[in-house]
Order: C-alpha cells, then structure tokens, then sequence
C-alpha cells in the first residue's frame, strides 16, 4: 500500500512538472511593418527574459552612441564585478580594459555576461542604475510587462518580460538603430586567440534572417528573438521557454516559415501545428542552385543546434593573457551574403 501510495505521488509530481513546464513557453509572430500579429501563444504572459535581456544593454549602448555619448573605441575598464560573472562569459580579467565595440560584439555573438555588466557600469555608473534605466526605456517603448534588475539576464525572480515586449524591442531595434543593427547579422567574431560564433542561427542560417538574439536560465529555458526579411517585409519571431536548442531552434524556423507562407497566401494568421518537417531536406540529384543551397544550410543548422545542446552548461569561456596591448577592433566575419 505504501509502494502505491508512493508511486501516485511520484507521478503526481512528474505531471505537474510537465504542466510547469508547458506554462513557461511563449511564440509570437508579428509583421514588423504593421505590427499585425500572424501567431500568439501566450505572448502576453510573464517570462524570466534571460540573455534577452541584452537586447535592451545593446539598445542603450546604440542609443549612446548615436547621440554622441559614447565610442566605438571607448576602453571600459573591467570591475571585479564583471570578472567574477559566470557564464557565458569572455574570460575578462579585473582590470584590464576592452572596447566598447569588442563588448558589444561580445554580447551579440557570445552573449556574455562579464562584457554586459561592463558596458552597464561604463555607460551608466553601476549596473543597478543602468537596469532602472533599461526598465525606464521599456516602459517608453510601451513594453508595459517588463522589468530589468540587471544587464546580462542572468536570474532574479523579479526581471520579467513577455514575448509581447520581446517584439516591441525588437522593432525598436530594428526602426531606431539600423545603422547598428545590421551587426546582429554578424556570423562571429575573433577577439585575442579565440573565435565567437553567433549563437542565433536564424542570423546564421535562416534565408533572409539579419538578428537577433538567444537566451536562456534554468528557469525560464531557451529563448529566442528572430528577424528575417523576404521580398521586402519582414517578420519578428519570439519563441519562450523551450526545452532545448535543437526544440528552439525548430520553432523559430518554423514559425518564420509559416509567417512567410501566410504573407505569400494573403493568409491572415499562421497555422504552426502542421506536420510540415522543419528541416527539408537535401536533394542531391540535381545540380546545386541558390534554393538547394539554403537547404543544405538549413540542414547544417540542425546538426549546429543538436550540438550546441550538447555544450549547453559547459563552460567554454576564453582565458585572455595580460599583455600590454589592448585588442581595440576585433576580426569581424559577416559570413557570404544569403540569396
């Protein structure tokens, strides 16, 4: 009797883990011209916004620098704070110095924390004042259900979002900076010995994707903030709370995909549910064209996502020696340009 009794509580725990974890997932899909939503899944409810966060870092350092503020080439100088974030992280020692633009490419492509608390504590005094900021700017851009406690997204059960806000930053990217936001396209960048890959795939890979930015917490799970641009409209891609990076990365594609699908059809909303395979896949029978190209590139995209779930959690950051020179412009690769 006991056995049993022990048994239905292990599966009542299991199943409520399940519905925990089916609650923490958000997507939503909107025309950036418009602002016309095609798809919605619980966009409106709240979210622990992880490294999505650093959109809003990026958006005050752009900010900063169009209005004269701040340089590409400003040295910050790297706090005790900053070298002690975990990861993602560049590897910064306390006090030596990087470039803003170095700090900015590391938070696009790496998504590090260490680079994003010293742009917060460069640009705004310490990083509690430049989160009441971020949090301030939210609240102008209408991002009604966001709060920042700090700049990298690293947890704090009080920094909250919503796939909703999640696009309107975007947008804002995309519409206030778009001299500065053509560096979400960045395929990586080599910083001292070591090269960054961009983490956003649908940068990387996606035809037509330019941004923007991958997240994740062990409370919140995988994130990701997607824009591609086809036959001259573009779509912003938000998808919350899954449980990998291979199930993250499939979303977005497939979201996207079906976006694009609706526009084409002058279909009003998207049906995301179909059994439609994700990745296609590669015909080898012909001889290669643009098309079959971006298939093979989809394809790799797959195998990218599968293996970056296997280095997850592992901590890969890049132990930089002290010397006297400072790396002020970073070996920047745009990649080939997609058809």
């Amino acid at each position: 009797m006991n056995i049993a009794k022990t048994l239905f509580f292990l599966m009542t725990l299991l199943c409520c883990a399940n519905a925990a974890a089916q609650t923490r997932t958000s997507s939503l899909l909107i025309e950036a011209e418009t602002g016309r939503v095609l798809f919605s899944e619980n966009a409106t409810e709240k979210r622990y916004p992880a490294s999505l966060t650093k959109m809003m870092t990026l958006y005050l350092a752009f900010d900063a620098l169009e209005k004269g503020e701040a340089r590409m080439d400003q040295l910050l100088t790297v706090s005790k704070k900053a070298a002690g974030m975990p990861r993602s992280r560049m590897g910064l020692k306390e006090n030596s110095t990087i470039s803003l633009e170095n700090a900015i490419f590391a938070m696009i492509s790496r998504s590090a924390n260490d680079a994003a608390v010293v742009v917060a504590e460069g640009l705004g005094g310490s990083e509690a004042q430049f989160a009441d900021k971020m949090t301030r700017t939210a609240r102008e851009l209408g991002m009604k259900n966001t709060r920042f406690k700090n700049a990298s997204g690293l947890h704090n059960k009080d920094q909250v979002t919503t796939a909703q806000d999640m696009a309107i930053l975007a947008k804002a990217l995309i519409q206030h900076f778009p001299e500065y936001y053509k560096l979400f396209s960045v395929r990586g960048f080599r910083y001292g010995r070591r090269y960054y890959g961009n983490h956003n795939l649908v940068a990387r890979f996606y035809k037509g994707g330019d941004g923007l930015k991958t997240g994740y917490v062990d409370a919140a799970g995988y994130h990701v903030v997607g824009s591609a641009v086809r036959d001259g409209r573009r779509l912003i891609g938000v998808v919350m709370g899954r449980n990998s990076v291979r199930e993250r990365d499939r979303h977005i594609f497939k979201l996207l995909d079906s976006g694009f699908a609706a526009l084409k059809n002058k279909a009003r909303t998207v049906d995301t549910m179909n059994d439609a395979p994700f990745f296609e896949p590669m015909k080898e029978q012909s001889p290669a064209t643009s098309e079959q190209e971006y298939r093979q590139r989809r394809v790799k995209a797959a195998k990218l996502s599968e293996s970056l779930d296997a280095v997850a959690t592992v901590d890969a950051s890049l132990n930089m020696e002290q010397n006297d020179s400072v790396v002020k412009n970073a070996v920047i690769d745009w990649g080939r340009k997609r058809p």
